[in-house]
């Protein structure tokens, strides 16, 4: 069974369409830093800074902070143990996860210390 993914040409031939290679220095560069977010936004979860869960809102966006992060690491879990297509694919999903997380538990973090 042919499993390479093809693209047409405007002029009608086919070329194989070559994915993107995930190294594995990126890799550990993408799990390092989830690791590195986990811990701040456990640190921010467990803050004694009254007025960080002061209101409904406040507890609500570390919530949701903590949903994103526990998705984060659950990506880079199953990408650590897919193969092929499937584990780049997961990669650059939780590469892109992790960039938006950084900033989302960024603008928590100052908004709370504000």
């Amino acid at each position: 069974m042919n499993t390479r993914l093809f693209l047409t040409s405007p002029t009608g031939t086919r070329r194989a369409k070559e994915p993107d290679q995930i190294d594995e220095q990126l890799e550990k560069h993408i799990e390092s830093r989830s690791k590195d977010l986990e811990n701040q936004v456990t640190a921010l979860a467990e803050s004694p800074f009254p007025a960080l869960l002061s209101d409904a809102s406040s507890e609500e966006d570390l919530d949701t902070l903590l949903a994103k992060e526990a998705k984060l690491r659950w990506l880079v879990r199953v990408a650590k143990y897919s193969e092929g297509p499937n584990r780049e694919a997961l990669w650059h999903e939780a590469e892109k996860a992790l960039v938006h997380l950084e900033h989302t538990a960024d603008a928590v973090l100052y908004a709370k210390c504000a």
